[in-house]
């Protein structure tokens, strides 16, 4: 009896799965032979872009394969001859080091960021997320630093002289004049771009890891245009001072958009003969951005390697910014690491652990709602036909039980106290501390004030690390633009103000910095209510009233230029006074 019918084997019962394989094998003649490991038949040509594989069995014919041309992060035997890719291939090897852990993160907490290398933008990555406590929590600690950082429609940032400037009465008025102006200028070409739109998932990419902003010049009626880079395309290096300043990114374009985007690049023959002829050509291509330090003068270099119409290595362009384009930051980071831990990657334990407990509880509800049946072999009933429906009928052999539920042996459920905990871990670790809701109870006003300092205690840490690797370079970028000569003309331009041959020093005046400021304005004006409560007749001796006013009113974010100088109360009190006759 010979068994050549699949369906045949397939329809089998299990228990004689290997006596039918013992028949087959006796009616085909033997044991079927083993073809020997690829390792074993693989015989690889010499010839370019090409590799012949020749498989030794007798029983076929020798097939050629045509294998894929290979990425240029692939070529590990060949080393770069550019010292750019070398510095490239360095850290392209301890960054692809972080890619499980960074697609597990992305994931949890924010799936519609593909820090994956493969993948389509518009595709639905949700569908492994069963709690989406992480993702909630993400969304809601991006859009608070958003708002703390850089609130729309608001002054955030102010810029103040360098320290070794001595100034004059008449250079401090023209200096405070063209400060005015630069600082009303800033922010109208700032909201006049898309800094809102892409600034926003550079947090949350930092919220994991690591962020990146690139700042490009723009036209006259907008100047700045921002973009915000995906984590699969970024490759940092840290500098000696434990800084971002070189940024690497690797990423795929259309022979088409490279001419649109660096129309000054020097493209070989082929490759703009591949862009006229087919330009949708898909070309891998290398950013480099050298600098010192972030915000520093950098080196620009846009690289092509064994790319079709590019073979070997070619330099498709290279310039020189006076402020490195390119921002990366970091919420937190490990030592010696150069990509950034963020809070997520801190509670990833417990994002996942949660996820599966709602999962498994899905599954038992599902098995609630639908039960686990039992029937009788009896001959008449056939599962496969039944549909557990209202109002459903369901035959059964005269005598048998028919259709009956199976029991589950314990209903002991504890995942809903677990997922509880879990979840508020979550909420914690990465929105930090949060007042209690409006429905639990009566609140003092002293709980809320210790509530509010214990947010400030661990939000002004965690944030003001953004300051170095964000704030000040982002400021010295965009006022490197500003000023520059394309700009001249622009209603956003701004003309160089000399002080002393040092640049000016951006001064972020965020709400986030204020909190600092009125945490210190409300222990200075506790400390003289007290004073003043222990010692009324000697507080007005000691204590200059109308400076202490001063201050605090700068601390609290009064306006400075409402605020009179310090002479000017002293000339208005010698004014009114009567004069001697």
């Amino acid at each position: 009896m010979r068994f050549s019918s699949s369906i045949r084997l397939m329809a089998a019962p299990h228990g004689c799965l290997d006596m039918l394989r013992q028949r087959t094998r006796a009616v085909r003649g033997g044991p079927r032979q083993r073809r020997p490991p690829c390792w074993d038949r693989t015989r690889r040509g010499a010839t370019k872009n090409r590799e012949t594989l020749s498989v030794p069995d007798p029983r076929l014919e020798p097939v050629t394969h045509v294998l894929p041309r290979r990425k240029m992060t692939d070529r590990s035997a060949a080393s770069p001859e550019s010292r750019t890719l070398q510095r490239f291939h360095r850290a392209e090897r301890r960054r692809r080091a972080w890619d499980a852990l960074l697609d597990d993160a992305y994931a949890f907490a924010l799936p519609h960021h593909d820090a994956a290398a493969s993948g389509r933008a518009g595709g639905r990555r949700d569908r492994e997320i069963f709690d989406n406590t992480a993702v909630q929590a993400v969304q809601w600690r991006r859009s608070r630093l958003h708002g703390q950082l850089f609130p729309p429609f608001r002054e955030w940032m102010d810029f103040e002289a360098p320290e070794s400037f001595g100034f004059g009465d008449d250079l401090r008025r023209g200096y405070e004049t063209w400060l005015d102006d630069v600082r009303a200028r800033f922010h109208v070409a700032i909201e006049a771009s898309n800094f809102h739109i892409e600034v926003d998932p550079a947090i949350g990419d930092a919220l994991i890891s690591t962020g990146a902003l690139m700042v490009h010049e723009g036209s006259f009626a907008r100047p700045l245009r921002f973009e915000a880079i995906p984590a699969r395309e970024l490759v940092p290096e840290e500098g000696p001072d434990g800084m971002l300043a070189t940024v690497f990114r690797q990423m795929r374009l259309t022979a088409r958009r490279i001419a649109e985007k660096w129309p000054d690049a020097d493209l070989p023959p082929d490759l703009a003969k591949l862009a006229a002829e087919k330009p949708d050509t898909e070309i891998e291509l290398i950013e480099a951005v050298m600098a010192d330090h972030p915000g520093g003068p950098a080196d620009y270099e846009l690289w092509c390697v064994d790319q079709p119409g590019a073979d070997g290595e070619n330099l498709l362009l290279k310039r020189a910014y006076a402020a490195s384009p390119v921002i990366a930051f970091r919420m937190d980071k490990a030592p010696g690491e150069w990509m950034g831990r963020g809070p997520v990657l801190s509670v990833l334990a417990d994002i996942k652990t949660a996820n599966k407990v709602v999962e498994l509880i899905l599954k038992n509800a599902s098995i609630a709602v639908t039960g686990i049946w039992q029937a009788e072999d009896d001959g008449v009933l056939n599962p496969a036909n039944i549909r557990l429906v209202p109002g459903a009928i369901i035959p059964k052999a005269v005598g048998s039980a028919g259709l009956t539920p199976l029991d589950a042996p314990g209903r002991f459920d504890v995942s809903q106290i677990v997922l509880e905990r879990l979840q508020e871990t979550i909420r914690r670790g990465i929105m930090g501390p949060t007042l209690p809701p409006a429905e639990a109870g009566q609140r003092t006003a002293f709980e809320i004030d210790v509530r509010q300092q214990e947010f400030a205690a661990v939000e002004l840490p965690m944030s003001l690390r953004l300051l170095t690797e964000l704030d000040y370079p982002l400021a010295r970028r965009v006022l490197a633009i500003l000023s520059g000569p394309a700009m001249v003309g622009s209603p956003f331009h701004v003309e160089p103000f000399s002080a002393g041959g040092e640049a000016v020093r951006p001064k972020p005046t965020s709400p986030l910095i204020r909190l600092q400021d009125i945490a210190e304005a409300a222990e200075a004006q506790s400390a003289y209510l007290r004073a003043a409560q222990a010692f009324p007749d000697m507080i007005g001796q000691v204590v200059d009233r109308a400076g202490y006013l001063r201050h605090y009113l700068k601390r609290a974010g009064f306006p400075a230029a409402h605020l009179q100088d310090a002479a000017a109360p002293a000339a208005a009190t010698a004014d009114m006074l009567p004069s001697s006759p």
